[in-house]
Parts: C-alpha cells; sequence; structure tokens
C-alpha cells in the first residue's frame, strides 16, 4: 500500500520518525547514504544495497543540494512501495554535492518511478520549508532529534 502525496497530504504521512535525525559528529557521504538506505528498507520493499546504489548515483549526477545548506538526495526507482522521507541535520554541514556548500538539512527520499508526481509534490512542499530562512533557522537549532521531529511537522503545517 502506498501513501500517495498531495497538496494537502502532510509530511507525517511519509515520514519515518526513526529517520529523522541530527547527526553528530558528521558522517562522509558513504555513510550517510547508508544510514538513510539501512532505515528506509523496510517501509519502500527494497534491499538496503538496491537504494544505497540508487542514491549513490543520483549524487553522483549532483544538482541535490541548494546554496542556502540544504541537500535532496533521492531515489526514484522501481517497485517503491510506499514513497518515505527522511530528514538528517548535520550541524556544520555534510558535502554532498561539490558544486554547493555543505548541507546541514539534508531531506532524503525514496520513491517510486511509477508515480512521478508523488516525488515532484514532494519536493515542491519541501521546498517551501527549505526556501524560508527563519524555517531553516529553526530546524537547525534544534538540539535532539524529537524537537527536530516536532520543528519539522510545526513547519510543514506553517508551510503546507
Amino acid at each position: 500500500m502506498h501513501c500517495p502525496i498531495s497538496s494537502k497530504a502532510v509530511l507525517q504521512e511519509i515520514l519515518l520518525p526513526q529517520l529523522v535525525l541530527r547527526l553528530v559528529p558528521t558522517p562522509d557521504a558513504t555513510v550517510l547514504v547508508r544510514l538513510l538506505s539501512e532505515h528506509m528498507a523496510a517501509a519502500t520493499g527494497l534491499a538496503a544495497p538496491t537504494l544505497e546504489q540508487a542514491f549513490t548515483e543520483r549524487l553522483r549526477r549532483g544538482g541535490v543540494a541548494l546554496p542556502e545548506g540544504v541537500a535532496f538526495p533521492h531515489a526514484v526507482i522501481a517497485g517503491v512501495r510506499q514513497t518515505v522521507l527522511g530528514l538528517i541535520l548535520v550541524p556544520g554541514g555534510i558535502e554532498l554535492d561539490p558544486n554547493q556548500p555543505p548541507s546541514e538539512l539534508v531531506f532524503a527520499i525514496a520513491g517510486d518511478s511509477a508515480r512521478p508526481w508523488e516525488h515532484v509534490r514532494l519536493l515542491a512542499r519541501l521546498s517551501r520549508i527549505a526556501s524560508d530562512p527563519q524555517a531553516r533557522k529553526r530546524l537547525v537549532a534544534s538540539p535532539d532529534n524529537e524537537s527536530l521531529l516536532k520543528n519539522l511537522m510545526q513547519e510543514d503545517s506553517a508551510h503546507g
């Protein structure tokens, strides 16, 4: 069963709470991708190595990070049972795109290539949060996983 992403949907419907993390110390990109893949495997119905390969290939192509310190690594591949989302806060940032500064906020998405509209709608929703300097500031200020989750839900409600 999958959760369609509509403009009225809330992130809570697809967000994996165990993948809303404040990571200290900063991992390297390979470790982050492995963590994302392992946490998303069960919900997507795909093996972690399959997700890891898709994330790695997408990162290699670039264009996943913004100058504002936000990144959107994503794996859009066939067979994903349900679109899922995670938010990783990396104080000080992690380099995911060599053409952009390190990213402190990493919105990771896995979705099915047969439902590209879900992915586009989700990116649009997340970009409303990411484009607001005050929203980014509030998310980055989250001292722990619980407050990061709470702050993300509040930002989603405010920007939906």
